[in-house]
């Protein structure tokens, strides 16, 4: 029996979770309605930088090991559109021409130029 309410408790903990990636991305959509009214600041570590916005999504369309959905039917993964949506994340669209995910990373520019990720939320096809 106390087998079964661990069961029950892992499983309500992984709904909780998927609910509230869920409405993560719903908000998402509502703040990309909007998002084109204002530019993003990327702040000063970005100063030397032509163009940041276009820095960190090329940075990520190179890191194709950060999509956490695995190809089928032989295809490969790919960021299809990014999007930087604030001075701290990213939305990515992948596929591999059969299945298709969405992720929110958080991005920071480190000393070296390059940009690192992590994955906040993702959105994939059950």
């Amino acid at each position: 029996m106390e087998a079964k309410t661990s069961e029950i408790d892992s499983l309500t903990r992984k709904l909780n979770r998927q609910q509230q990636l869920n409405d993560s991305l719903v908000n998402l959509r509502e703040i990309d309605y909007y998002a084109n009214d204002y530019s993003i600041f990327f702040g000063k570590e970005f100063e030397d930088i032509d163009n940041p916005e276009e820095h960190i999504i090329n940075a990520l369309k190179n890191k194709k090991d950060l999509i956490p959905l695995k190809a089928v039917l032989g295809g490969t993964m790919e960021f299809r559109k990014v999007q930087v949506i604030s001075e701290d994340w990213v939305l990515a669209i992948y596929d591999d021409g059969h299945v298709q995910g969405k992720s929110i990373y958080e991005y920071e520019l480190q000393e070296d130029g390059e940009v690192e990720f992590k994955e906040v939320a993702s959105q994939l096809p059950e």
